[in-house]
């Protein structure tokens, strides 16, 4: 491997296609077939409030695109939101996300996807061959290994995988809208009443306990800005992507939910133990039906968990780089010229979340699905907390830097950035409420980061510029 010190950079050999793939698989994955049960099992009872949450969100999350794509053109370095951070709040804060992204937000969603695919995949197989608890733990951490390699071997190889999961979940989720109107199965009266008749204080916080759920499906919308080092014309095709990355997976989940809600009833959405997506495709074909939908949800949990796994080491590469984090997660590969310390080190966290989210949902009443939820409420605060930080810089750049170039400047500023925050806002107070363990254990993990970072800058005190 190189040197770290000889402060490496990596060979840009993605195009606008492949950026526009990474934005739209790195945030399609397990949400938008999970993650309706949640709200249909919640206190909204009503189809009105359930896809306003997953229109809120998208529009929540296409404004946060819309200004963060500023930042990508203005600085497309390796590391995306470390660099914003850093140059836009100081090192200190730079440090503090990448920290996160590490110990919460990256690994424990590789380690979430890799457990909504092998859900997805025990549905595939026979019932004689479906495995148990302990296979199911073993699998995952295979998937996670695999994925791995084909990470360390290649950047190019690791997005054309990425790329074939994409088109597949697309086609799938294009089936899902599609069919129940082609077929003549599409029933409006499944979807009851359409607005609750009074509206209360309960209302409003089963809202926010709905968006808080919803918020994992469109995670994921930052994942490109770490590899904007490797895509060829940054300036032009980071805010492109962003753009109409964000946009698809917009209108397909809306519509993908519109569509579950016409073929089922509400109360079957809610009791859903396979994913809503398995449900539909029993709803329309049987059993066979079933088993091609989960096998739809394994190609898409599993591109998604490649897209994550891709683009996650390059935050760890960019603060090795700038000698935040220890100098061999700087290193790139001779042979590959990819991060590839970087990536094995995420793998293994991710393999540890993976076993501890075992043992927490352990019980005899317990399913992997418990320890799905869990780790997917463990990433939102910390992730809604940081990508708010991130957003916040386009304003604090433009005051504190206007002398670097803007190929790109925000689409509708002030508005956009405006209201992500105050969305952001209003969720994080949802989560203080309603997901209290969740909230504490990252924010824990984020104070421990303020910790490590004072005793590395008094170690180092080189790595303090």
């Amino acid at each position: 491997m190189t040197s770290p010190t000889c402060h490496p950079t990596l060979p840009r050999v993605l195009g606008l296609f492949d950026a526009v793939l990474l934005v739209v698989g790195g945030i399609i994955g397990s949400g938008i077939f999970f993650k309706a049960k949640v709200l249909a099992a919640g206190d909204l009872h009503s189809f009105g409030p359930i896809i306003a949450a997953w229109i809120a969100v998208g529009v929540h999350t296409l404004c946060g695109s819309l200004a963060i794509a500023e930042l990508a053109a203005m600085l497309p370095h390796a590391g995306g939101p470390y660099v914003y951070l850093r140059e836009a709040f100081g090192r200190p804060v730079g440090f503090l996300w990448g920290w996160t992204e590490f110990w919460i937000i990256r690994t424990a969603s590789i380690a979430a996807l890799a457990c909504a695919t092998v859900i997805s995949l025990n549905e595939v197989l026979p019932s004689s061959a479906r495995l148990g608890r302990g296979g199911q733990q073993v699998t995952a951490v295979a998937l996670i290994l695999g994925l791995m390699f084909v990470n360390v071997v290649g950047t190019r190889w690791a997005a054309s995988l990425q790329n074939l999961t994409v088109v597949v979940k697309l086609a799938f989720l294009a089936a899902i809208i599609v069919l129940p109107f082609a077929l003549g199965r599409a029933e409006t009266a499944n979807l009851g009443p359409i607005w609750p008749e009074s509206v209360s204080g309960t209302f409003w916080r089963a809202l926010g306990v709905g968006m808080i759920a919803v918020l994992w499906p469109y995670n994921g919308w930052v994942n490109i800005t770490p590899v904007a080092e490797e895509i060829r014309e940054p300036q032009r095709n980071l805010p492109l992507a962003l753009g109409i990355g964000v946009t698809i997976v917009v209108v397909v989940y809306v519509l993908a939910n519109v569509s579950y809600h016409l073929v089922l009833p509400m109360e079957r959405i809610a009791a859903s133990e396979s994913g809503v997506a398995a449900d539909t495709f029993r709803a329309l074909f049987g059993s066979t039906g079933a088993r091609v939908a989960a096998l739809g949800v394994v190609c898409s949990t599993f591109g998604g968990t490649t897209t994550t796994l891709l683009t996650g080491p390059r935050i760890y590469f960019a603060m090795a780089r700038d000698g935040m984090l220890p100098a061999a997660l700087a290193s790139v590969h001779a042979t590959f010229r990819t991060p590839a310390v970087a990536i094995v080190v995420q793998a293994l966290w991710a393999l540890v979340l993976i076993a501890v989210a075992f043992v927490w949902k352990s019980g005899p009443n317990d399913r992997l699905i418990d320890a799905f939820d869990a780790l997917t409420d463990f990433v939102i605060f910390g992730g809604l907390l940081f990508y708010a930080l991130v957003v916040a810089a386009v304003p604090v750049l433009r005051r504190k830097r206007p002398d670097l170039p803007r190929p790109y400047r925000t689409w509708g500023y002030p508005a956009t950035p405006v209201i992500y925050l105050l969305g952001s806002a209003a969720v994080m107070i949802s989560m203080l409420y309603d997901k209290l363990p969740q909230t504490a254990a990252g924010t824990i993990f984020i104070a421990a980061g303020i910790f490590y970072y004072v005793y590395r800058t008094k170690s180092r005190p080189s790595a303090e510029s």
